[in-house]
């Protein structure tokens, strides 16, 4: 009855405190004007339709790959319009934004990413192109540093295309911030993103990674790399190259590389046959007294073809054109033509030379970070490598970050001799030059005309004089080594190599003007794009030593096969992995990276059943020597 009794009074005592609220307190009715704003107000709150944001990131990415498309092309060749090239280089987009998206719940985040990511793919492979007549492909992403610090030497503008593209990512960025705020509940999201993941997944192995469906669609222009890119898009040539990278992975079969290699062991090299090995990589140094060059001096090659005529020598089929030093440099280092980071120990012949008692070095004066030498060349087996870094900065101005020959080659002598005096061990010597390095200024000349005085536009003639002037100078140092060696009594082989054709002007344009074919769809174009040429020379005391006198016509070759040929010269038999190799570099002594061979001395596209079995196991063997660890 008490507890009644109370809540009864508690709940008059409410009432009353209501009753007894003072009037002016009750809030007023709002005044006409308020009350005919608040709908108003109302109108200009953001939307957060799911559906507008869609449609909002739709248009974006539809507008993305059309300019990516854009910047595809080369000369006359392009994409064509095609709906299916338009799916296959948009679908990749889509899915990056849908992915954003759902990850952040932010459209306009999706939008800045995904055109960010989408911009730099296609202005990486536009430059490319334009600078090396080469596409961006999947591994070329290990080298942001080196491609950024090459872009430094070439003319980098943006084109109109670019500008307007950048234009229209920031105002669909600016609009999905205001207008693109919708997006699925968490659930829904949750499963929407797992759903994206798995299209994306499912489309990279089926589309992207499936070569029969790219040749297909790449039609005439399939067999060759550039054209193919040009013909097919951006984006979608750019996933198949990592497609196929995970292909070659799939198709290795370690177990059987280790059975065939396990077959061959490490010859010794005898006491008496161990010469000391000196291999020097000439960059862009490129022999075009073959090509019919209007006004070209004969001094610019006399000393080349003097050594020529000295050496046993043959054309070098390389895999690169006016860049990637590096392909060519590991190749005959490693005697593979597909290859890693060399962030660990890895095999090559420099370890089996230190195994036979060599100190095995080298230089490239130039900067140790550059292609990440400084960490690979040990783990290849170079001890004590020069660069710019640690050595050949004494010899040059603080502003510059590379020597040239006319200080990489007295000073190789200097420390020849000094080695030769002061040691017994056989040495091998693996050095890199710079000197040849392109671009070659068009507006000027820097030591004068009269190298090439042919009839060609100012700017080609500029270039050839610039270009030529490096060629004869180093040259020149080169036989003036060579002359140095044959008066010391060490018995010395040398090996001398170009790693590339020189860069002559965006897209090869020098090349054209001078009449040189590179479309690598033709057997011409392809051996004027790809080949340089090689030496093998030795000095008197190595000939008396090994009876051999280290002159003739050598065979193309692939630079995998190149350090295989010079070790035959010697008279060596070489490592299990050389051993193993040997049959696939007598049987098909040009293997490129492209698909092209030699096979019985025919070089073409399409290798037979036999040669592309033979081609099978020569790369399962080289990736199986390249990842194992010892």
């Amino acid at each position: 009855m008490e507890q009644i009794t109370q809540e009864t009074t508690k709940e008059t005592l409410q009432k009353e405190s209501v009753q007894t609220t003072p009037p002016e307190e009750v809030p007023a009715a709002l005044p006409e004007t308020e009350e005919s704003a608040l709908p108003e107000k109302r109108r200009w709150k953001l939307p957060r339709a799911t559906w507008l944001t869609v449609l909002l990131l739709l248009a974006a990415g539809i507008s993305m790959s059309l300019f990516s498309l854009a910047l595809s092309g080369r000369e006359e060749i392009s994409w064509g319009g095609s709906p299916l090239l338009l799916l296959f280089n948009t679908l990749p987009i889509l899915l990056v934004l849908a992915l954003v998206w759902l990850a952040t719940s932010q459209a306009w985040i999706a939008c800045l990413v995904t055109g960010v990511l989408t911009f730099l793919v296609t202005g990486g492979n536009y430059f490319k192109v334009l600078f090396r007549d080469d596409p961006l492909i999947w591994e070329d992403l290990s080298r942001i540093r080196e491609a950024y610090q090459m872009s430094e030497q070439y003319k980098v503008e943006l084109t109109p295309v670019m500008i307007w593209w950048i234009v229209v990512m920031a105002a669909f960025t600016v609009l999905l911030f205001f207008l693109g705020r919708g997006r699925p509940k968490l659930r829904w999201r949750m499963v929407s993103l797992g759903c994206a993941a798995a299209v994306s997944a499912g489309s990279f192995f089926f589309l992207y990674a499936n070569d029969g469906l790219y040749t297909d669609l790449a039609g005439r222009y399939a067999g060759d790399i550039r054209q193919a890119y040009a013909a097919t898009g951006v984006l979608y040539p750019f996933l198949h190259s990592a497609g196929q990278v995970m292909n070659q992975l799939a198709s290795y079969d370690e177990e059987a590389a280790a059975e065939l290699l396990h077959q061959y062991r490490d010859a010794q090299i005898p006491a008496r046959e161990k010469v000391n090995l000196i291999s020097i990589q000439m960059e862009a140094m490129a022999d075009l007294s073959l090509y019919d060059i209007d006004g070209l001096s004969p001094e610019v090659y006399r000393d080349f073809h003097t050594l020529q005529a000295e050496s046993y020598s043959g054309t070098l089929v390389t895999d690169v054109f006016a860049g990637g030093t590096i392909e060519t440099e590991v190749a005959v280092l490693t005697g593979g033509n597909k290859h890693g980071d060399f962030s660990e120990k890895t095999n090559s012949f420099a370890w089996y030379l230190k195994s036979q008692g060599y100190t095995t070095t080298g230089a490239h004066p130039s900067r140790d970070w550059f292609y990440n030498r400084k960490v690979a060349n040990p783990n290849l087996g170079l001890d004590d490598y020069l660069f710019t870094d640690n050595y050949y900065y004494q010899f040059i101005s603080k502003e510059e970050d590379v020597a040239y020959d006319n200080v990489f080659f007295p000073d190789l002598e200097d420390r020849l001799t000094e080695y030769f005096e002061t040691n017994d061990a056989p040495l091998f010597s693996f050095n890199v030059t710079y000197q040849g390095h392109g671009p070659y200024r068009t507006d000027l000349t820097y030591w004068g005309s009269d190298y090439c005085t042919g009839k060609y536009e100012p700017s080609t003639l500029n270039a050839l004089n610039n270009y030529f002037h490096l060629v004869q100078d180093s040259f020149a140092y080169a036989k003036s080594f060579t002359e140095y060696l044959d008066a010391r009594p060490e018995p010395v082989v040398l090996l001398l190599y170009g790693d590339h054709k020189p860069w002559m002007g965006n897209k090869g344009s020098i090349y054209e003007g001078m009449g040189i074919s590179l479309d690598t769809a033709t057997k011409e174009g392809f051996q004027n794009y790809y080949s340089t040429w090689y030496m093998i020379w030795g000095n008197q005391a190595a000939k008396d030593l090994l009876g051999e006198n280290f002159q003739g016509k050598g065979p193309d070759l692939s630079p995998c096969f190149l350090m295989n040929e010079v070790f035959e010269r010697i008279g060596w038999k070489g490592p299990a992995y050389m051993q193993a190799q040997r049959e696939t570099a007598h049987l098909l002594p040009v293997l490129h990276t492209t698909g092209w061979v030699e096979e019985k001395g025919v070089l073409t596209p399409a290798p037979s059943a036999q040669a592309r079995k033979q081609i099978e196991t020569f790369q399962n063997l080289s990736t199986y020597d390249r990842t194992r660890r010892w």
